[in-house]
């Protein structure tokens, strides 16, 4: 397959998410909302490692696997290697690619700062195929992908009352 036809697959997968699940340097893959930008998929990489997307050390890993899930996010489309390029904060390519997350950014926080938030914050980065497919239609590893859940500090209250789902019973009334 060359580089073309790749693209072109990859492209047409890619249509179809509007979330791609990233890994990078042998770590857990991490959701990322991204958009196409002249071609090219562009995530935000938040250095800062604050609310609008932490990415850490995405910036730096130079390359990523790239998992298009299907809808509903149960299996997936198709799997891609990536190189994974940083855009210089202010450049017009940067600016051109800022102006198009900010519309695909949904539910976003303190709009009229956003853009200067993200070039202190946060990287613009470019993810360009390599042309490596590692899945696709009828071409899907078999590896099971379960993992254990990330550890966390969220606790349950304790056991639950005893009356949960129960319903209580009322003595009619005697007038």
């Amino acid at each position: 397959m060359t580089i073309e036809d790749a693209a072109a697959e990859i492209a047409g997968v890619m249509k179809k998410a509007g979330l791609v699940w990233l890994s990078w340097n042998g770590g857990r893959p991490a959701p990322a909302w991204f958009a196409t930008v002249d071609g090219q998929y562009v995530v935000l990489a938040d250095a800062a490692e604050s609310a609008e997307q932490p990415l850490p050390g995405l910036a730096a890993a130079g390359s990523a696997d790239v998992v298009v899930p299907a809808k509903p996010a149960t299996n997936r489309l198709a799997s891609w290697k990536a190189t994974v390029r940083r855009l210089d904060p202010g450049s017009d390519e940067w600016t051109t690619a800022a102006q198009v997350l900010r519309t695909e950014r949904l539910n976003a926080a303190g709009l009229d700062t956003q853009l200067e938030r993200w070039k202190t914050e946060a990287d613009l980065l470019v993810l360009e195929p390599t042309g490596e497919i590692t899945e696709a239609a009828g071409r899907y590893d078999a590896t099971p992908r379960a993992e254990a859940p990330i550890g966390t500090k969220a606790t349950t209250r304790g056991k639950p009352p005893v009356t949960l789902h129960r319903r209580i019973r009322r003595r009619p009334r005697l007038s």
